[in-house]
């Protein structure tokens, strides 16, 4: 059951009638809100500032968002549940976006975050008052903190405090200086206080005088508390001298019964005769109707009483003077009120307060799943301590939240002892087929024990939902699952975290680079966002992301004791490698998972070979794996360990048994469709079935592999598998006819990293023409000695048959010269040319000159031209996109600081064809809605060629589109004079559009 908001937290205090007007104070508030984002307000109670900045709000014209804050904020996801609610009464959009996000595990900052930017550009002022509660809390500060940096600019912010805050995280805390109305200011001056205490019981009091004794403090002034020393430390048996002025001029005014109430409703925000009857006071109303003729530092909105804080405050220092019994009666009923008013957080402290725990646990069965939601954490863990004597086994939701407890700290072994718990109560299935999430929980709890039988008899009686859906795709990872789940999407849930697992033990990589839709998921994908990372190569980001995560948070069981271990061993740091692995392996003994504790052995099993080639080390490591039940029941971690040992064995020379192994694996992983594993066990294979004679199988592992590495859409653990045994590459490089195919790319790829590979295969050259002119070969740039040599691979490049006679090539490259001198300076950039590029690749035949064959040249201007004549079979959006990358190619000019007439030609040639698809574009985009880029593409085009009076035209359009009058007449006029250059004027229709936009 979610708990009610207190509405009167969300809304603006009212003011009395009585109250002072000040102009002055409220001008220089709001200048100071107007001028700045973020203004505090700070003084000591009593000092005005919550009248100060409510009189203030209702002139500045702006939607007032407010929130008066509380100890019980101190709890931040609590703190945005209410952030929220004040937001929402002027900014609907934003309701429902806390509960949302914090259900997913979300940080809480970064929750503040999302909702300060889901305002958008909405003008409003919100309130943040009463933050000195949360000065004590560094965690409630920074989801403040989260929220102030990035709110928008439009929205003004006003935080009212008794005391300074410190931000100490998030950009709010690098802002130098916030403009700070303070106690100077709120201070009442000589003429405000005459006004103030005219309207007193003490009108004949100097108003100089009380500023001057009282400094102007607006309480002090009002409550006369230095009127005279009568009125010093000790009066009316109080310490505080406000109290003693109150106990003495305001209870001591009123009668027994009177001052009874008033200190027994002080538990009450709001005092009205229903609320103050379920405090057990009889004659409420009556009571109440006496003291609204009495004079009391109070409002009334209707039959409600509001007492002012400093006057609830010492009440309350009053209530706490009473006898144990009578507080904790008071407490009770105080508890039992919030509850019928459906406030049931508040409701369990109080209960708790009272010391009764046998209705605190049954509100706190209601509430707790709220709590939970918003991952206040703190506030569940101290509920279930205090409880545990009169908690009982039918509580499914504190069950459920202690479960949930577990798994957000990843103690698997006291998830364990949970679930045994209700099954030796015989409420095990009970509570799985009640929730799914449970049932999901639990299962989740009895993987990492390797507690599979557990598992099926909970999955079997759980009830239906995301939850327990994640956890049946979950274990496609243990076994064949004749007709395996769908991954099924996101469900905000933190065990959105095993539908990502699952993902990346599958080998669904490029699946989990892509950003979740939903923001709040992209907490479950972080840690295996990184994993997918480092399989596919890109270690330095990984490495970046994985420190940013420490910085700000602990990373997680996996991240820090597996992930860590394979980040540094990619690096080649091995002595950090072991440390962490060692550390890590602490850390999974005490979570109680034995599932991710042999993972650490086949981590082990690989630093082993690869940082010490200790092959026998190796085989002990996966032998702790081979020799454990879960090691053979979960196919996952089996199939990891077989890949490693059959890796080792074929170093050890012991081929049948490699191939044996690897068999294995390699046929569960097919059959699993687990492939992470599988282009690293496949080239493995590949080894050791050539090693024992079998050709055929040999070919068909190896091609298995490349398929594996295409559909995780990267060829990196293929990569670092072929590395190891290049001679798989190299037979399937002499089995392969055509020169450029997926295994020569290979090829370059490994040579890249400097791995010998014996057979033949043709070099990728890319020749980039447009802005530079430079030559690459298979991704590494060459530059050779005489500029010549790239305008003779330019020229053969865009021939179609590739190649020319020389004289072709003294006509274009020389203008038609024809002598010694030329003929001479044609050899030289030919042999510079063959200096840098690879054997063979341009060959000289009689009198031709020809690039080889089975040469791969991609060239600039041949891309472009090949995405133009793409872009001309399709429609639509399409057409925009393929026309937009063809443009995006054609950036600077062609060949620039080369003149030769062939150039030129082309040169001028292309720059027509790229003016001609800007135009296209430009339509394109104007027809799909695109304004912005329309509007773009139009300037370039009138830049690079102001006669196109298509594009005038279309100009006006955009102009039209804005609701621009003056930019068509502009458009027109502009149109005009760049005609007029050539002794024309715009055509009549340029004169009817501009005729008709402007009706």
């Amino acid at each position: 059951m979610t708990s009610r908001i207190i509405r009167r937290k969300v809304t603006p205090p009212p003011i009395s009638g009585s109250t002072v007007a000040r102009p002055r104070l409220e001008t220089r508030l709001a200048q100071l809100i107007q001028r700045n984002r973020i203004v505090c307000v700070y003084a000591t109670a009593g000092a005005g500032k919550t009248t100060a900045v409510t009189q203030t709000s209702r002139r500045l014209g702006l939607p007032v968002c407010w929130l008066s804050l509380d100890d019980t904020e101190a709890a931040t996801g609590r703190l945005l549940t209410y952030l929220e609610a004040a937001l929402a009464i002027q900014a609907p959009g934003v309701e429902g976006l806390v509960k949302t996000a914090l259900t997913a595990g979300l940080a809480h900052t970064e929750v503040a975050g999302m909702l300060a930017d889901s305002l958008g550009d909405r003008a409003l002022l919100l309130v943040l008052d009463n933050m000195e509660c949360l000065a004590a809390a560094p965690e409630s500060l920074a989801v403040v903190g989260a929220f102030l940096e990035y709110a928008p600019s439009n929205t003004r912010i006003i935080l009212v405090s008794r005391q300074e805050l410190t931000f100490a995280r998030g950009g709010i805390a690098r802002v130098a200086w916030l403009p700070v109305l303070g106690e100077a200011d709120l201070a009442f001056t000589t003429e405000e206080a005459a006004v103030a205490l005219s309207r007193s019981d003490s009108p004949d009091l100097d108003p100089e005088k009380a500023v001057a004794v009282t400094g102007g403090w607006v309480t002090g002034v009002l409550f006369e508390a230095w009127r005279s020393a009568g009125h010093a430390t000790g009066l009316g048996g109080e310490a505080d001298p406000l109290h003693g002025y109150l106990a003495t001029h305001i209870l001591a005014q009123l009668t027994q019964d009177e001052q009874d109430f008033l200190i027994s409703t002080a538990l009450l925000d709001e005092v009205t005769p229903p609320r103050a009857e379920a405090l057990g006071i009889a004659d409420a109303a009556a009571l109440l109707h006496d003291l609204r003729h009495k004079r009391l530092p109070a409002a009334w909105d209707g039959p409600a009483l509001r007492c002012h804080p400093r006057f609830r405050e010492y009440l309350l220092a009053r209530a706490n003077r009473l006898d144990g019994g009578t507080q904790r009666a008071l407490h009770a009923a105080h508890a039992r009120l919030l509850a019928g008013e459906k406030h049931l957080e508040e409701a369990v402290e109080e209960f708790l307060r009272a010391g009764d725990l046998d209705e605190a646990v049954t509100v706190a069965e209601q509430a707790v799943d709220t709590v939970l939601e918003r991952a206040d954490f703190s506030v569940a863990k101290r509920w279930l301590e205090q409880l545990a004597p009169v908690r009982r086994d039918d509580h499914i939701r504190l069950t459920g939240a202690e479960l949930m407890l577990a798994i957000s700290e990843e103690n698997y072994r006291l998830g364990v002892r949970i679930a045994d718990r209700l099954a030796a109560a015989k409420r095990r299935h009970e509570v799985a087929a009640s929730s799914s999430r449970l049932a999901a929980m639990m299962a989740w709890c009895y993987l990492h024990a390797g507690r599979l039988d557990d598992i099926k008899a909970v999955l079997a009686v759980g009830r239906f939902g995301a939850e327990l859906d994640a956890m049946q795709y979950c274990m496609t990872l243990l076994d064949d699952v004749p007709e395996r789940p769908a991954a099924g999407a996101l469900s905000g849930s933190p065990l959105d975290a095993l539908t990502m697992r699952v993902h990346y033990y599958h080998g669904n990589l490029t699946r989990l680079l892509d950003p979740p839709t939903s923001p709040w998921a992209i907490k479950a994908a972080e840690s295996w966002r990184l994993g997918a990372l480092l399989a596919m190569g890109h270690v330095d980001e990984a490495s970046a992301s994985y420190q940013a995560i420490c910085a700000g948070q602990d990373p997680g069981v996996w991240l820090y004791s597996l992930f860590s271990v394979e980040l540094l061993r990619r690096l080649g740091e091995p002595d950090q490698a072991w440390r962490a692995l060692l550390k890590g392996r602490e850390r999974l003994r005490a979570s109680g998972s034995v599932m991710l504790e042999l993972l650490s052995y086949v981590e082990e099993a690989a630093l082993e070979l690869r940082f010490n080639g200790d092959t026998a080390s190796a085989r002990a490591a996966l032998e702790q794996v081979r020799c454990h039940q879960v090691g053979r029941e979960y196919a996952f971690v089996a199939e990891s360990a077989a890949t490693w040992l059959g890796f080792a064995l074929l170093l050890d020379g012991d081929d049948q048994a490699a191939m044996r192994c690897l068999r294995q694996a390699v046929s569960s992983m097919q059959r699993g469709q687990r492939i992470l594993s599988l282009p690293a066990a496949a080239v493995y294979l590949a080894e050791a079935e050539w090693r024992s004679g079998n050709e055929e199988r040999s070919d068909r592992a190896a091609d298995l592999a490349l398929a594996a590495a295409a559909q995780q859409g990267s060829n990196h653990l293929l990569l670092d598998a072929l590395a190891d045994f290049p001679l798989v590459l190299s037979r399937r490089l002499d089995a392969a006819p055509e020169a450029d195919s997926p295994w020569h790319e290979l090829g370059r790829a490994l040579r890249s990293r400097g791995v010998a590979v014996t057979a033949p295969f043709a070099a990728t050259i890319q020749l980039t023409e447009f802005g530079r002119v430079a030559i690459q070969v298979d991704g590494r740039e060459v530059r050779p000695r005489i500029k010549k040599s790239y305008e003779l691979l330019a020229y053969l490049a865009a021939r179609r048959q590739r190649e020319a006679t020389k004289e072709e090539l003294l006509d274009a490259l020389f203008d038609g010269r024809h002598d010694e001198s030329t003929a001479a300076y044609l050899r030289q950039a030919l042999r510079k040319l063959r200096e840098v590029l690879p054997e063979d690749c341009v060959r000289a035949e009689g009198n031709r000159i020809r690039l080889d064959e089975h040469l791969v040249v991609g060239t600039d201007s041949g891309r472009f031209q090949c995405l133009v004549s793409e872009a001309a079979g399709l429609r639509g959006p399409d057409r925009l996109t393929t026309l937009s990358c063809a443009l995006s190619i054609a950036t600077g000019e062609y060949l620039p600081e080369f003149e030769s007439s062939w150039i030129e030609h082309r040169r001028e040639q292309l720059a027509v064809l790229c003016v001609d698809i800007r135009c296209e574009a430009a339509e394109l985009a104007f027809t799909t809605g695109d304004f912005p880029r329309a509007n773009a593409l139009v300037e370039e085009v009138l830049t690079e060629d102001p006669f196109r009076e298509s594009m005038w035209r279309l100009k006006m359009r955009v102009a039209d589109v804005f609701g621009d009058a003056d930019r068509i007449i502009a458009a027109y006029r502009g149109c005009e004079r760049a005609l007029g250059q050539l002794g024309t004027t715009p055509a009549s229709s340029t004169r009817k559009l501009l005729d008709n936009l402007r009706r």
